[in-house]
């Protein structure tokens, strides 16, 4: 479903950052959320298109070039109280790289989450639009961003549930390939395996899936199925298969 930026929310990291971050680095930080902000300008990559013309050819080639990760700016009410607003000022007049999170109101129920946008960069600012008598007092930062943003969706709160167990498909003869099925599964998981002969995990035996050896011979396999998300983790086991020829 389609979303406006209605309740959107601005999140700043007091701690300078001077490296680029991932996404466990980025959900790791303490926030601080800037308030009175009324409007959040244009971010997201933009890559140059770089073209060349050769004598001998009558069409323009084109190719990628440096990529640009924004400069938005962040507009607020002017408060002087806000802890935000005043973490911004402060950062504003350095030359350190921070983080910022944006935070969407689009969750699509009640057991997921909103979609949240992770950068670093610069503060420069702020300016004053001024204006009359009915306008209000507003101040403008604008962020110097320097890495590819990070985009993370939706993501469910409720731990996964397995629905339908693991199964295994595939010949059960020496040298053949077996590919563990994870059945069905609630919570929109993510998926990491353990293969088990007669029950007992198969060292270093941890894909989807896995390639019979001599040391199956005459002994059951089975498959273990973990399913993680944001709230959790579950694990399922698959009924063990025939001996293997």
């Amino acid at each position: 479903m389609a979303n406006t930026n209605k309740g959107r929310k601005v999140y700043f990291c007091t701690t300078p950052q001077p490296a680029n971050l991932d996404q466990s680095q980025f959900e790791a930080l303490t926030w601080i959320e800037v308030g009175n902000v009324g409007s959040v300008g244009e971010s997201g990559v933009n890559t140059n298109v770089v073209s060349y013309d050769e004598l001998a050819t009558d069409m323009t080639q084109k190719q990628k070039g440096i990529s640009n990760a924004g400069d938005p700016t962040i507009e607020c009410a002017r408060n002087p109280t806000d802890a935000g607003q005043v973490a911004l000022r402060a950062a504003a007049v350095t030359k350190f790289f921070y983080a910022f999170k944006f935070e969407d109101l689009d969750a699509p129920d009640a057991n997921h989450t909103n979609t949240v946008y992770y950068n670093r960069g610069l503060i420069a600012g702020p300016t004053r639009p001024n204006g009359r008598n009915e306008d209000f007092i507003l101040e403008v930062f604008t962020l110097g961003l320097v890495q590819r943003e990070i985009v993370v969706n939706p993501q469910s709160l409720v731990a996964p549930v397995s629905s339908l167990l693991p199964s295994i498909a595939g010949v059960l003869t020496q040298g053949s390939v077996l590919t563990a099925v994870p059945g069905r599964w609630s919570g929109e998981p993510s998926f990491t395996y353990q293969w088990k002969r007669d029950g007992t995990n198969i060292a270093g035996a941890t894909n989807s899936t896995y390639t019979l050896v001599a040391g199956d011979a005459a002994k059951a396999i089975s498959v273990a199925v973990t399913g993680t998300n944001a709230a959790g983790n579950a694990t399922a086991t698959s009924a063990a298969t025939a001996n293997v020829t």
